[in-house]
């Protein structure tokens, strides 16, 4: 963009700025969203990379949003390792929101830089020698951050670019705002949400900025009762940080692999919990639509071992043809009790059950109950909610 002098443009750069606005609103309904806004940013200031990201305060765990000239593998290892070392983000913690500062121009030292981890193990590789960045957003211990990468054939930033960066950031506030607002409602389509709700598994929807933006019942109990995962304003966070990383990072990958016209993948990621059998989460890219029209998310179910499903009486008589007493029977077994516990409870001789147990095998064309209960677990009887009047006692 061309400059005259500080805080002034010429006519060229007045157009340039105007292009630039009109990419930044645009993206509250492109389906590509940031993505042509940061690839003119970075062609009209001589950018290497442009990475757009959320940060926690606290913890500085970085999960990436929009990006443009870095490579994935290095994004990952920002996301997981060299974030943290990252002075200019912590120099963004002490700074005022809504304005861009430069590594060569804010920093105490600069010169000194080859000496941090971060620089050496992650910039120089890249051939990444100055950067510009900001906090766009700040939304509880959340914070959107950007970081404009140059290498050192495209030199240091200036004072007067920074400016023109100023200029940009109340414009990319609003637009972030309208665009998430727009994401929660076209992820959240009553559709879904009713679909999720129906399913006995605990189940999360997430926007493509990686908040929770639909729970069903099972995983609001879940989040409710067990401590090693929880919504922490919007982002699903584990106990081990490694682990709240990792879930991000995935959950990450999930979003960008339909924005990015990759093939699908499902990423499963363990939680461990003390004393107690990990619990596994599942973790699928959620598309809008083939022609990537409908914007995009991302899907996790998470499996809790030492938690035995029960199924739906009433699906499984559907399934498999089955009386409503021998449903019942089937239910009961899988929760557990034996046939003589069966009989006592519903006051019925120890024959009659073992009767009902036999045409239970032959229905469900299984020869022992270990089989019967494994089939029974393994059906969508066991993935569906279940009506109060299933309980059995």
């Amino acid at each position: 963009m061309h400059v005259d002098g500080p805080g002034t443009m010429n006519n060229e750069g007045v157009r340039t700025h105007d292009r630039l606005l009109g990419e930044l609103y645009d993206a509250v309904w492109a389906p590509d969203g940031f993505q042509p806004f940061i690839r003119l940013l970075a062609e009209v200031f001589g950018l290497k990379g442009v990475v757009l990201l959320v940060r926690h305060v606290q913890t500085r765990d970085a999960t990436g949003i929009w990006q443009h000239g870095l490579e994935p593998v290095w994004l990952e290892k920002y996301a997981l390792t060299y974030g943290r070392d990252d002075v200019l983000a912590a120099h963004l913690e002490r700074a005022q929101i809504g304005r861009f500062y430069a590594s060569n121009l804010d920093l105490p030292n600069p010169e000194r830089l080859i000496e941090n981890r971060f620089f050496r193990e992650w910039a120089i590789p890249q051939d990444l020698a100055f950067a510009a960045a900001s906090v766009v957003l700040r939304e509880g211990p959340w914070e959107t951050q950007v970081f404009l990468q140059r290498s050192g054939a495209h030199g240091p930033f200036t004072r007067a670019e920074l400016e023109q960066f100023d200029l940009l950031v109340p414009h990319w506030q609003r637009a972030a705002q309208m665009r998430q607002r727009l994401v929660a409602l076209r992820t959240s389509q009553e559709l879904l949400s009713s679909s999720l709700d129906a399913i006995a598994m605990p189940a999360l929807l997430f926007d493509e900025a990686g908040l929770i933006v639909h729970k069903n019942a099972a995983a609001e109990t879940l989040l409710r009762n067990d401590r090693s995962l929880r919504d922490l304003n919007g982002r699903l966070v584990a106990t081990s940080p490694d682990t709240t990383r990792e879930l991000q990072l995935q959950i990450s990958n999930a979003v960008r692999t339909h924005r990015e016209g990759r093939v699908s993948e499902t990423s499963i990621v363990a939680v461990r919990r003390p004393g107690q059998l990990s619990l596994t989460t599942t973790i699928l890219p959620l598309r809008g639509g083939q022609d990537r029209s409908l914007l995009c998310g991302a899907l996790m179910f998470v499996f809790d071992p030492e938690r035995t499903p029960a199924p739906s009486a009433e699906l499984v008589r559907k399934l498999f043809a089955l009386t409503a007493a021998e449903a019942e029977l089937a239910v009961a077994l899988c929760g557990g009790q034996s046939a003589e516990e069966i009989a006592i409870a519903r006051g019925r001789s120890l024959s009659t059950v073992r009767s009902q147990l036999r045409s239970l095998f032959a229905k469900t064309g299984t020869k022992r109950q270990s089989d019967l209960i494994g089939l029974l677990l393994a059906s969508p009887a066991s993935f569906v909610t279940r009506e109060p009047q299933d309980a059995i006692c």
